[in-house]
């Protein structure tokens, strides 16, 4: 049945609909300024990918959680392969996204000249390349990382101070994977540093290949060989944990110095600055990387350029932490770079 409004009713219920129409206007659009629309829809549609040495330790999980904040908040696609420190898994993932053409290829080398290839294939398939931290020889859009020459060059100077005069002046290296980019660059800058100072002597040069068991294992041995060694030099907190959780076994903590560098996550770095594990520590921070490597992919999302073409390198800037000088707010957390802090 149909109902008719008469009368008063009528009159009132057309006086409460003009009320409300008056109460709600139409939403504004926004001004614009002659960018904002081209950004905003410069991310839609887009899908970056992510290929890391492995998803699960500090350094990669702080990258991981800036592109998620950033895929979120820009509406873009993740896609993350996690090989688990495998190459050769780790170069199938790259072949399946070079197939798959992503706009952007974020990758992670333990091997300095083992992606090679792949990066050139990427680039030849119009995919925009961000090698992360760990360089090939090739140039591709971006790199974002250390320089890793310069931190061993850093690390060798905290030797110089902290094993001069008084000392034995032997120090031990500890490195990773023979080929990975920190162990080629930065024992160079180790060495090429020492050598100009005299009183230093490299008694050992062995790799720990980022295992923590490994560099345990032969900081031991190390002790017993040379029971007056200065100090070791690393190339990793999470590796050269066990380098220092020695020299504590051996009941030398005051004699032998452990000099290390990382990303200064606060629980592998600050926290083992702190507590005296580390004598010394060059900071290559991983938040800053984190913000880099996020607003590389939003920039490169808008300007797509031709791959290769306008090669540019963001090397993150060394910070010396020691128990003396290290503060609060030199180290990060996970959920600070997840929620943009």
């Amino acid at each position: 049945m149909k109902l008719r409004l008469t009368g008063r009713l009528a009159t009132l219920t057309g006086l409460m609909c003009g009320a409300i129409g008056m109460a709600a206007p139409a939403m504004a659009e926004r001004p614009d300024d002659g960018l904002f629309d081209i950004y905003s829809s410069a991310f839609e549609g887009k899908t970056v990918a992510f290929v890391p040495i492995s998803a699960n330790y500090d350094l990669t999980e702080g990258w991981i959680a800036a592109l998620e904040h950033s895929a979120e908040r820009l509406g873009y696609e993740l896609q993350i392969r996690d090989p688990n420190w495998n190459i050769d898994a780790g170069a199938q993932a790259l072949e399946q996204f070079i197939s798959e053409k992503p706009d952007i290829l974020i990758f992670q080398n333990n091997d300095m000249h083992a992606y090679t290839k792949l990066v050139q294939r990427a680039m030849a398939a119009d995919i925009n390349v961000i090698q992360m931290n760990l360089k090939t020889p090739v140039n591709s859009d971006a790199f974002i990382g250390g320089d890793w020459y310069q931190v061993g060059a850093d690390e060798a100077m905290e030797a110089v101070r902290l094993c001069g005069e008084g000392t034995s002046g032997k120090v031990a290296i500890i490195q990773g994977p023979v080929t990975s980019p920190p162990s080629l660059l930065g024992v160079a800058g180790i060495e090429d540093t020492l050598a100009e100072h005299p009183n230093i002597t490299i008694v050992a040069n062995q790799a720990a290949d980022w295992d923590a068991s490994k560099a345990h294992a032969i900081a031991s041995t190390l002790i017993k060989q040379h029971p007056d060694l200065c100090a070791f030099v690393g190339l990793w907190d999470n590796m050269d944990i066990g380098a220092a959780a020695a020299v504590r076994e051996a009941g030398l903590a005051d004699k032998i110095k452990v000099i290390t560098e990382g990303g200064g996550h606060q629980k592998s770095g600050c926290d083992n600055i702190k507590n005296g594990m580390f004598a010394s520590y060059v900071k290559v921070d991983t938040r800053d990387q984190a913000k880099q490597l996020a607003s590389a992919v939003e920039t490169l999302l808008q300007v797509s350029p031709e791959p290769g073409s306008q090669p540019f390198g963001l090397y993150t800037a060394n910070q010396l932490l020691t128990p003396e000088t290290v503060a609060d707010t030199d180290c990060w957390t996970v959920d600070q770079v997840r929620s943009g802090g």
